[in-house]
C-alpha cells in the first residue's frame, strides 16, 4: 500500500487502467519519431540482375507504407546518387511524388559508389538530436566498384567499413542492406547491417525483394498486423481500431473490391470509403481511417491480400476515488494535477500535464514506443504541497513471427491490464 493523505475524512485510491502498447502502423505520434532514408542502386549491371524493374513496384510500395508524418526521403545512385524524392515529412503529396519518381528509374549508370550514396545520406549530430530514429535502406547488386582499378576499389570499400560507417555508428542509426541477387557483395552488404543492428537479406525475385523491402520497414517501424484468413481472403476488424493500411497483390486485377465490417462493397471509385488508395504496378495501398469492425474481406479472383496493418490508440486512464471506489467530484478534485511521464532509460522521451475531469477517469494518450528495452512510466498526483508518485517498469519487444504457427499468425501484443493501487490515509497522530 502506499501512504498518501488525508483528505476531508476519506481514502483515496488512485485507479489506473494502463493499456499495454499497440504499435500503429501508421499514425502521427509514430511517424514524428522516423527519418527513413531509401537508397536504390541504378548502375548498368542492374539491367542484368533487375531486368523488369522489380525495384519499382516494390519502392512504390515501401514508401506507400511509411508513416506519414514521419521524415523520409529517396535516392538512385550509380557513380553518384541523386535525391528522387526530396527528404521531407511524408504525406499524401509526397506519397504522389514518391509513386511517380519510382516510375523513371532505370539502370544508366557505370559504377558502383556505394560509399558515396551513404556519404549523401548521412545523418548529422541535428538529426540525432530531433529525437527521431534513424534507419537507411540500401537496396544494390554489386560490389564496392568506383573505378578499373583494384586498388582504389579496395580503398573505397575501406572508407566505407570505416570513417564512413562511423558516422551511422556514433548518431545511432541502422543501415538495412538488400542485395539484388547473390553476386552482391553479401560480406560488405552484412558487415554494414550487423554493425548498426540492422537487417541483411538477398532477394532472387520480386515477391522476394517486397518482402525483405516490408520486413525492413519492420525493423524501421514497429508495426502490428491483424491475420489475414488465405482461404477466405478475410480479416476482422476490432472495436478501437483508429486505422487499417490494406496492401493487396493484384495479380492483373485492376478493379479490386472490398466489403466491410457491414457487408458493404466498395472499390477505388468509392472515394467516401476510404482515406487513400494508391494504385501501383504490382500492388494496391489502402489506407481507412476509423473503420466499421467486423469481418473485411477482398473480392476477386486473383488479387491476393498481403498484409494489414492497424492502428489503435496507446492511453492510460487515470481516477481519484474515494475508498469505496467513487470517484471524487468537482469539488473534492479541486486543486489536484495529473502528471504522466516515460523514460527509456537514457532520457524522457514523453511527458504530459492534465486537470483531473470531473466524475470520471482522465485519459492521457500516450506516444507509441520505437526503442526496444525497459522503459518507466511514471504518474505523479499533486494537490499544493501534497505530491505522490507511482511508477511502473515495461519491457517492449518488436513484433515476432511465431515459427511455430501458420506464417499469417503474427503475435499480438498484450491486451489492456488494469492496475489498482490504493492510497489508504496516513495513521493518525
Amino acid at each position: 500500500m502506499f501512504q498518501f493523505y488525508r483528505l476531508r475524512n476519506y481514502s483515496v485510491a488512485l485507479l489506473i487502467t494502463l493499456l499495454a502498447w499497440s504499435q500503429p502502423a501508421l499514425s502521427n505520434s509514430l511517424s514524428n519519431q522516423m527519418d527513413i532514408r531509401v537508397l536504390i542502386d541504378v548502375s548498368g549491371s542492374m539491367k542484368k540482375t533487375d531486368p523488369n524493374n522489380l525495384r519499382i513496384p516494390a519502392l512504390q510500395v515501401l514508401t506507400q507504407l511509411l508513416p506519414e508524418g514521419s521524415q523520409a526521403g529517396v535516392w538512385e545512385f550509380a557513380n553518384t546518387p541523386k535525391m528522387i524524392v526530396p527528404l521531407g515529412q511524408v504525406s499524401a503529396a509526397w506519397q504522389e511524388q514518391a509513386l511517380i519518381a519510382a516510375q523513371k528509374i532505370s539502370s544508366t549508370g557505370q559504377l558502383t559508389d556505394i560509399g558515396a550514396a551513404l556519404n549523401a545520406v548521412a545523418f548529422n549530430a541535428q538529426d540525432q538530436t530531433q529525437g527521431r530514429q534513424l534507419h537507411v535502406i540500401l537496396l544494390t547488386d554489386g560490389m564496392v566498384d568506383v573505378s578499373k582499378n583494384a586498388a582504389d576499389n579496395k580503398l573505397a570499400r575501406a572508407k566505407l567499413l570505416e570513417p564512413i560507417l562511423q558516422q551511422y555508428i556514433n548518431v545511432g542509426a541502422r543501415v538495412h542492406t538488400v542485395g539484388l541477387s547473390y553476386e552482391a557483395d553479401q560480406s560488405t552488404l552484412r558487415a554494414l547491417a550487423q554493425r548498426t543492428d540492422g537487417l541483411f537479406e538477398v532477394a532472387l525475385n520480386a515477391d522476394q525483394l517486397l518482402d525483405i523491402f516490408l520486413r525492413a520497414l519492420d525493423n524501421t517501424v514497429v508495426s502490428q498486423q491483424v491475420t489475414v484468413e488465405a482461404v477466405e481472403q478475410s480479416f476482422i476488424v476490432e472495436e478501437g481500431i483508429e486505422l487499417i493500411t490494406i496492401v493487396v497483390e493484384k495479380n492483373g486485377d485492376e478493379n479490386i473490391q472490398f466489403k466491410d465490417g457491414n457487408n458493404t462493397r466498395f472499390n477505388r471509385a468509392d472515394k467516401s470509403a476510404y482515406s487513400q488508395w494508391q494504385n501501383t504496378v504490382s500492388h494496391d495501398v489502402v489506407r481507412i481511417k476509423n473503420p466499421v469492425p467486423g469481418t473485411w474481406s477482398l473480392i476477386s479472383d486473383t488479387a491476393k491480400l498481403t498484409r494489414i496493418n492497424v492502428g489503435q490508440p496507446s492511453f492510460i486512464d487515470v481516477l481519484l476515488a474515494d475508498a469505496n471506489g467513487a470517484a471524487l467530484n468537482a469539488s473534492q478534485l479541486q486543486g489536484f494535477k495529473l502528471s504522466v511521464s516515460l523514460d527509456d532509460g537514457a532520457q524522457q522521451v514523453f511527458k504530459q500535464q492534465r486537470v483531473f475531469a470531473r466524475n470520471q477517469k482522465t485519459r492521457v494518450d500516450l506516444p507509441p514506443l520505437t526503442k526496444e528495452g525497459l522503459h518507466t512510466l511514471t504518474i505523479a498526483v499533486e494537490n499544493g504541497p501534497i505530491a505522490r508518485t507511482i511508477s511502473r517498469s515495461m519491457r517492449v519487444h518488436p513484433l515476432v513471427l511465431d515459427e511455430a504457427l501458420p506464417t499469417s499468425k503474427n503475435l499480438q501484443l498484450p491486451v489492456a491490464q488494469e492496475l489498482e493501487v490504493i492510497i489508504e490515509p496516513a495513521a493518525k497522530v
